[in-house]
């Protein structure tokens, strides 16, 4: 049985935000993350019974698989082009204050990959550690590891700062 029109404009609607966030973190730029946000969500839903949440670490999956494959066809591209990296900041439609997000970003990149998919995937995709396992294909338990390990690197590295982020952005009262 086929479903409305609107139903998977809404699902994308909803869905491709968190997304293009988790895409952005493995791709090298947000345009590149936007192409592979779309084409995992077309082949997810061409495929896909339902738009329940239970499917949804599926598409993290696919947005994965996709990012991988686009992230080696760009680095390709690069040593034969040999050109320079974006340097479009990760947090953009997150972070109202360029310079937290370019600390964010900052502090983020100098996590491993692994650690770094696991933030992005739990802070902003909004999954349980055992959707994120899904997704990353990794047990529950590597997944809240490197989720542990990824909180203590980025308290270490931010906590120095935090005295200077209270001071040049105070919170409301």
């Amino acid at each position: 049985m086929d479903r409305p029109a609107h139903d998977w404009q809404k699902c994308f609607q909803e869905l491709a935000p968190r997304l293009i966030l988790y895409a952005r973190q493995l791709t090298a730029s947000q345009a590149d993350a936007e192409d592979v946000v779309q084409l995992a969500f077309v082949r997810w839903w061409q495929h896909n019974p339902g738009a329940d949440r239970a499917h949804v670490p599926l598409l993290y999956a696919a947005v994965r698989t996709i990012s991988m494959d686009a992230r080696r066809s760009e680095e390709r591209r690069l040593r034969r082009e040999a050109t320079v990296e974006s340097d479009e900041a990760y947090f953009e439609p997150f972070v109202q204050h360029r310079e937290t997000a370019e600390l964010l970003a900052r502090a983020l990149q100098e996590l491993p990959p692994e650690q770094r998919e696991v933030v992005t995937l739990r802070i902003w995709g909004d999954l349980s550690f055992a959707e994120i396992a899904t997704a990353t294909q990794a047990s529950i338990n590597t997944v809240a590891g490197r989720y542990r390990y990824a909180l203590k690197a980025l308290q270490k590295v931010l906590e120095p700062m935090r005295a200077d982020l209270l001071e040049a952005e105070p919170l409301p009262a």
